[in-house]
């Protein structure tokens, strides 16, 4: 297969481009022979480059200090949790060799690898997402290269440096996960998109629709934040104290956070009362100016809300005061223990496992 990109960016970012393709090629034709015992070794070796505890808490704290988005706790979570939970769901499928058989019909379906991948990641998520997308890569014996936002680059080039040390931990080529090198720019992320064999990409619309017209196979996720629906049927108080979790998470920068909350008239009341239970404040416009109000908006336990949080306040129309994260916290923390346990089980096959599990206990 061809390695050259099409000559419509700048010829610098084309040929630094070419040689990441031309490298993460190579790695795949070495990984291309893997059978599914050694995918799900790799795909592991990459979950816990990021679920271990040490590296979880710089990342998060990099993260905040580099983007000025979200807080580190929460970021710990995240990286952890949802991690772990893209691991469980990966090592559940098979990706090598017959992965379907349909005896009726005389049909049966191989795993081919789709070559190299384009993963565009966004500020939001300078950590996890890299690292959710090399493992869902290389599940189906792909190579990664990934385009970092420019907010989140120093983030980001440390978690790629950690994939790459596990992947060689485990006698596997680094080169199945790289980066594009900083300063990060359009044409060279244009580069790439043109030269992959497939486009991931998840942050803003100009990103996904980049994807879509860069004439590779794409698959985006642009605007999240979904609007919440609370009609007759809701149980009031469960409805208020997810929504109010959800929301304070890492100060409203996850995608699954709430954009809005729409509320049935039959239930307006009720409702309302239900979310001030929950923590809520509903904050009203000052003197006529809607975006003053927004501005004021504060989250008591960090004081003033992140840039992105503080400009989603207009639609949930509040913060939540300490007391409203009691149950989610209780709640995370056995969700948490429940998955060291899990953890233990199955980093401890990588190299270095009494560490890694002894790590993982310890966290």
């Amino acid at each position: 297969m061809s390695v050259a990109v099409k000559p419509t960016a700048d010829p610098k970012a084309v040929a630094v481009v070419d040689e990441l393709v031309r490298r993460a090629r190579a790695a795949t034709a070495v990984f291309a022979g893997a059978d599914q015992a050694r995918v799900d070794e790799a795909v592991t070796a990459l979950a816990w480059s990021l679920y271990n505890p040490a590296h979880a808490k710089e990342l998060a704290e990099l993260a905040v200090a580099d983007t000025g988005l979200g807080n580190v706790p929460d970021k710990i979570i995240k990286k952890q949790r949802k991690t772990f939970g893209t691991l469980r769901d990966l090592l559940r499928v098979k990706t090598v060799g017959i992965v379907e058989e349909d005896k009726a019909r005389g049909i049966v379906k191989y795993a081919k690898p789709v070559g190299v991948v384009c993963a565009i990641t966004p500020s939001t998520n300078p950590g996890a997402t890299p690292v959710n997308k090399a493992m869902m890569a290389l599940k189906g014996r792909n190579a990664i290269v990934i385009a970092a936002s420019p907010a989140g680059i120093k983030t980001t080039q440390r978690t790629v440096d950690y994939m790459r040390a596990e992947l060689k931990k485990v006698g596997l080529p680094e080169d199945l996960v790289q980066i594009l090198p900083p300063p990060a720019s359009k044409d060279m992320t244009q580069a790439l998109m043109e030269a992959a064999d497939l486009v991931v990409a998840t942050g803003s619309q100009d990103n996904v629709r980049r994807a879509y017209s860069s004439g590779t196979p794409a698959i985006g996720v642009g605007t999240g934040n979904v609007p919440v629906i609370i009609d007759e049927t809701a149980d009031l108080d469960e409805a208020a104290q997810k929504i109010c979790a959800s929301k304070i998470f890492d100060n409203a920068t996850s995608c699954s956070s709430e954009n809005s909350v729409v509320i049935l008239d039959a239930v307006y009341d009720r409702a309302i009362a239900a979310l001030e239970r929950a923590g809520a404040h509903r904050h009203r416009p000052v003197h006529g100016d809607s975006r003053r109000g927004d501005r004021e908006c504060r989250d008591p336990r960090r004081g003033v809300v992140s840039r992105l949080a503080r400009a989603r306040s207009r639609w949930i129309r509040g913060y939540l005061r300490p007391r409203a994260m009691v149950g989610p916290r209780i709640l995370s923390a056995g969700v948490l223990r429940d998955h060291r346990a899990l953890a233990r089980r199955v980093f401890h096959r990588l190299p270095g496992a009494p560490d890694r599990a002894h790590a993982a206990r310890r966290r």
